[in-house]
C-alpha cells in the first residue's frame, strides 16, 4: 500500500503530466528543451541546489510576467538550467482564460478586491475573509518554504510565467486563496441576504477551478500541488469558519484587542517558518500580515469611535440592485480610495525606510540597508499596515466627509 501511495504521488508531482495538460488546452512547443551536457535530467535535489543559487542571485531583480505574444520563449531565470523552450500558443481563449484565473489569486486583485468591498459591499463579511486570506496565505507560504518542493520546471512541461518562479510549489497558495476567499463570501453572506445560495455555489466553484487549472497550465505547480493546497484549505477552513465571529468580535470590542492582534501578528512576522532556502515568500507573506494588522485596528477604532454599530434588524437582508446614482457613488468611492491606497504606498515606502533607519540607528544612505532582512521587513509591514488602516477607516472617513459613504456600513459589526 505504501509502494502505490508513494507512486501514486510522484505521478502528481510529474512535470509530464503538467505538460499534458498545457499541451491539451494549445500550448505548442517548437523546441526541446537543452538537457545537461551529462545527458541526464536533474533531480529534484538538483533542482532545490540550483534554486538557491539563483535566489541568491536574483534577489533584487524584479520577476515580470510574460507578454501574451502568439510565440514565445522561456529559460530558468537566466541560469540555464535546462536551456530555453521556445513554445506558442495556438488557442488564445485558453490562454487568456488562464491568465484571467490566475489574476484571481494574484496580489494585484485582492488590492483592489478587497478595498472595493469594504467600500462598496459589506464591511462585515469583509473583515471576515481578509482574517482567513491571512490565516491562509501564512500558514500556505510557511510551508512552501518548509517543504522546499520545486515547481514544475523540468522539461516537458513549459513555463508560461515567471512572477512567481522564485518561490517553492507546495502547495498552491493560489489554490488555497482560490478555494477560501470565494467559499468564505459564500458563508458569511448565504444566511445574511436573500440570493440563489446555489447560484452563488456555483460561481464560487467557477472561481475556484478557474484559479487551479490556470496554475498547471502556466506551468507554475504540479497537480499535486494543487490538490495539496485545496485539501489543506478544507482543514483550515474547517477550523477557524465556526470561530471568525468570535475573533471578530474580540477585535472590534476589546479594549485591548489592537495590542493582543497586532502583537500577534508581529510575533508571526518575526518567528517566520523560513526554510534553508530564501524566497520572497517571506516578504509577501509580511505583506499579507500587514494588511491584516492595519484592516483590524481601522475597524477596532471605527466601533470604538461608534462609527459601526449592530444593525437594527437581524438578518437575512434583501439586496439592493444599484441604481444610477448608486453606481456612480460606487466609482467615485472607489477612485477616491485608490488614489488615498496609491498615495499611501509611495510615500511610506520611503518614510518608513527611514522610519526604520532611525529606530535601529541605521545610516539611512547606506544602501546595503535595503539587503537586510529586518529593514525589508519591518518597512514592508509598516507600509501595508498603514494601508490596510486606511482601507479599513481614513478612506470611509474621507468618504463620509464627501458625503459619498455607503448608507449601510454603520450598521456592519
Amino acid at each position: 500500500m505504501a509502494t502505490v501511495m508513494s507512486a501514486y504521488i510522484e505521478y502528481l508531482r510529474d512535470s509530464s503530466l503538467v505538460w499534458s495538460f498545457q499541451s491539451y488546452f494549445g500550448v505548442v512547443k517548437l523546441t526541446k528543451a537543452a538537457t545537461h551536457s551529462n545527458g541526464y535530467e536533474p533531480s529534484d535535489s538538483a533542482v532545490v541546489e540550483k534554486n538557491a543559487e539563483t535566489h541568491a542571485r536574483s534577489r533584487t531583480k524584479a520577476e515580470t510576467t510574460l507578454s501574451s505574444d502568439e510565440t514565445l520563449s522561456e529559460s530558468d531565470s537566466g541560469d540555464g538550467l535546462y536551456g530555453e523552450q521556445s513554445y506558442m500558443i495556438t488557442n488564445k481563449f485558453w490562454y487568456h482564460l488562464f491568465c484571467f484565473g490566475t489574476a484571481l489569486g494574484d496580489e494585484n486583485f485582492y488590492t483592489s478586491f478587497f478595498p472595493f468591498w469594504f467600500w462598496n459591499i459589506d464591511g462585515a463579511v469583509g473583515r471576515r475573509v481578509v482574517m482567513i486570506w491571512v490565516i491562509i496565505m501564512y500558514i500556505g507560504q510557511g510551508l512552501k518554504d518548509i517543504i522546499c518542493w520545486p515547481r514544475p520546471f523540468s522539461p516537458p512541461a513549459v513555463k508560461l510565467e515567471k512572477k512567481w518562479a522564485l518561490e517553492f510549489g507546495m502547495p498552491s497558495t493560489h489554490a488555497m486563496v482560490g478555494l477560501g476567499v470565494p467559499f468564505t463570501i459564500l458563508y458569511y453572506t448565504m444566511y445574511r441576504y436573500e440570493y440563489p445560495v446555489f447560484l452563488g455555489f456555483i460561481l464560487c466553484l467557477a472561481w475556484c477551478v478557474v484559479v487551479c487549472l490556470s496554475r498547471i497550465y502556466l506551468g507554475m505547480h504540479t497537480v499535486l500541488d494543487i490538490i495539496g493546497g485545496l485539501l489543506l484549505t478544507v482543514i483550515l477552513l474547517a477550523l477557524f469558519l465556526p470561530f471568525l465571529d468570535h475573533l471578530d468580535h474580540f477585535q472590534l470590542t476589546n479594549s485591548y484587542s489592537p495590542i493582543i492582534i497586532v502583537g500577534s501578528i508581529l510575533f508571526l512576522v518575526i518567528f517566520y517558518p523560513s526554510g534553508p532556502i530564501w524566497t520572497p515568500a517571506r516578504g509577501d507573506t509580511t505583506i499579507i500580515l500587514g494588511v491584516g494588522a492595519g484592516c483590524s485596528f481601522g475597524s477596532w477604532l471605527n466601533y470604538k469611535l461608534k462609527i459601526i454599530h449592530g444593525p437594527p434588524i437581524p438578518p437575512p437582508y434583501k439586496i439592493l440592485w444599484p441604481t444610477y446614482e448608486m453606481v456612480g457613488l460606487t466609482l467615485l468611492r472607489s477612485c477616491i480610495g485608490i488614489l488615498i491606497v496609491v498615495g499611501t504606498r509611495a510615500f511610506f515606502k520611503s518614510i518608513s525606510y527611514i522610519l526604520v533607519c532611525w529606530i535601529f540607528r541605521l545610516d539611512p544612505k547606506d544602501k546595503e540597508n535595503n539587503q537586510k532582512t529586518f529593514v525589508e521587513l519591518s518597512c514592508k509591514f509598516i507600509t501595508y499596515a498603514v494601508i490596510g488602516f486606511n482601507v479599513s477607516y481614513l478612506s470611509p472617513a474621507v468618504f463620509r466627509f464627501l458625503t459619498i459613504e455607503r448608507a449601510t456600513m454603520y450598521t456592519e459589526v
